[in-house]
């Protein structure tokens, strides 16, 4: 009888371990089949099939949580059902007739690329750091009358951070309406976030984190950034770019930050702040479930700027910076002109860059010599011996650290924003970027880059590139992961 029993549990035990050998089988089969249905780039396909069948188990949990981009459905969701409870159309169409063939030509591209509309009528003012961004920005929260939206990567609690938060207080006493958002993963840059978020609320005004990481939902998600910098008043004025809130982008204040920042931002006027606000609010929606409405704004503006919003991040169904990038790279005849503090945008710009060397063009990318992050500039010494063998110039800006994000193509068009020239920020990255059509413009900022240029040095010769063979496969083995950094 003893031995009929043991015999029973033998076969219970076989069938048990069988049924898990199964279900182990379904779920390997099952995530392997969703990493060939759903996984775009070849190599990135490759690289999760053979975590998933060398890692058993763990390379499953790991492809589960990270290499799906679940955000995709949820915020595609949230955002057509933003469009049924009463976003506005967009602004009328601005055709562009008057602008050079080739500015119809990209124009054109663009149309296809986002829905969006061009309008004509706005106004830029370029703002060098926060010396004279923080200034422009404290004071037209102090003049609005009606709404301040504001959407920052990073929001410090130190002087300059203060000052943010005493002024949004008194707009929000004021009647104002003011909603304030931050990045969940940005405020990893500091932990005085906390200190402002209690700041803000303690004046009564919202607050909400964009994916934070140590919810349930954020830590999913921990890989997607809400990049975004927007400040939107009334309706009338906005800001974009790449400053962050804190005080290390005052670089002709003295303050208690030892590593300083130079960066671009950029106000803006006219019909295109529309466009601006549905950013923010698509964003806020998101994050907290509140429905704001759009605040009115002219359709018609006294500016000479041809404007459209692109924003760009895992929500949407292809990778439009990428491919507006590749579209304006592939229009220019004359120059291409980057300036960014992250070098490493994938083998489909780079190639694109390299096909316009050999028709001609001149290309020149600024980044500074050293950035924040050591292992992103590895990555980039590794690609460096490549750019300058295909002609691309490339100049190392001296310190402090550039964080400017610009991209002119001839004396046409450019583009600003938040974005780096990363696979993070093309493809990872909740980005807002502005196309813009305006000569005069360009030319203010060439003469920017002029200065950038000339304050940097040219790499080039084997003093830039040889190094010794430890730092070679350092640099090799950063540039391994440059889809992550």
């Amino acid at each position: 009888m003893q031995a009929l029993q043991l015999l029973l549990n033998s076969v219970n035990s076989s069938v048990w371990l069988t049924l898990a050998g199964l279900v182990y089988l379904g779920i390997t089969l099952s995530t392997a089949i969703h990493v060939l249905l759903n996984q775009q780039r070849e190599g990135s396909a490759i690289a999760w099939l053979g975590i998933i069948f060398l890692s058993p188990g763990l390379g499953i949990v790991v492809y589960w949580l990270l290499g799906i981009n679940r955000i995709k459905r949820r915020a595609r969701r949230e955002f057509l059902g933003a469009e049924k409870i009463g976003i506005p159309l967009k602004a009328p169409p601005h055709e562009g007739h008057h602008l050079n063939p080739a500015a119809q030509y990209l124009m054109t591209t663009g149309r296809a690329i986002h829905a969006d509309v061009y309008v004509d009528g706005n106004q830029l003012q370029i703002l060098d750091s926060g010396d004279q961004a923080y200034p422009a920005m404290l004071a037209a929260i102090d003049s609005a009358t009606d709404s301040v939206f504001l959407s920052s990567y990073i929001f410090d609690y130190d002087d300059i951070g203060r000052q943010f938060i005493e002024a949004l207080g008194s707009a929000h006493q004021r009647g104002v309406v003011v909603r304030v958002m931050i990045d969940g993963v940005g405020i990893g840059y500091s932990f005085s976030w906390i200190k402002t978020d209690r700041a803000l609320r303690a004046r009564g005004i919202s607050t909400a984190r964009f994916l934070p990481t140590l919810s349930r939902r954020g830590t999913r998600f921990i890989n997607l950034r809400n990049h975004r910098k927007i400040l939107s008043i009334d309706g009338k004025i906005a800001f974009v770019g790449g400053i962050n809130i804190r005080d290390a982008n005052l670089l002709n204040t003295k303050t208690s930050t030892k590593h300083k920042n130079r960066d671009l931002h950029f106000q803006l006027t006219g019909p295109v702040i529309k466009q601006v606000n549905s950013v923010f609010l698509d964003d806020w929606l998101f994050a907290c479930g509140e429905t704001l409405a759009i605040p009115p704004t002219d359709d018609v503006g006294s500016g000479s700027t041809i404007c459209r919003v692109l924003p760009d991040g895992p929500d949407e169904n292809y990778l439009k910076l990428q491919t507006a990038i590749t579209a304006a790279i592939n229009a220019a005849s004359k120059t291409i002109s980057i300036v960014t503090p992250y070098f490493l945008p994938g083998s489909i710009v780079l190639h694109a860059l390299k096909i316009a060397v050999l028709r001609g063009v001149k290309v020149q990318v600024i980044v500074p010599k050293k950035s924040n992050i050591r292992f992103i500039d590895w990555a980039f010494r590794a690609e460096l011996k490549n750019l300058l063998a295909n002609g691309i110039e490339v100049y190392f800006s001296p310190d402090p650290f550039d964080h400017s994000k610009l991209f002119l193509v001839d004396d046409y068009w450019c583009l600003i924003g938040s974005s780096n020239w990363d696979s993070r920020s093309l493809r990872l990255n909740f980005e807002v970027n502005v196309e813009c059509y305006d000569q005069e413009l360009n030319a203010a900022l060439t003469k920017t880059i002029v200065e950038k240029r000339s304050q940097s040095n040219f790499a080039i010769g084997l003093h830039s590139i040889n190094q010794s063979l430890p730092a070679r496969l350092r640099n090799s083995f950063c540039r391994l992961f440059s889809p992550y950094l």
